[in-house]
């Protein structure tokens, strides 16, 4: 007998491409790391190791050449959750998911 069920939403049964994949972009964008477009968020993804949206924000923006080189987890965590989930002056870019 069951008691729980749990689904997996990001790209299953969510369409999430205008919410955290234009989380990972924005992020990228605000901390200078504007050579960041989808492509190359799907090309890190495709490569594996980059479930962590968080990380892989970071490891983008370090590695772009017009990206911050000093730029902290922290920073970049705190950045990502205030497009994704909004702020009091913006609304969270999670409004946009819709499911398949």
């Amino acid at each position: 007998k069951y008691k729980t069920v749990l689904f997996d939403m990001d790209g299953v049964l969510a369409e999430v491409s205008k919410s955290y994949r234009a989380a990972i972009i924005l992020t990228c964008h605000h901390y200078g790391a504007k050579s960041v477009t989808d492509d190359v968020v799907t090309e890190w993804k495709i490569r594996g190791n980059a479930n962590c949206d968080w990380t892989l924000s970071r490891n983008l923006i370090l590695d772009a050449k017009d990206g911050r080189n000093d730029v902290t987890l922290e920073e970049v965590t705190e950045t990502f959750e205030n497009f994704y989930q909004g702020t009091e002056q913006q609304s969270g870019l999670y409004k946009l998911e819709t499911l398949i």
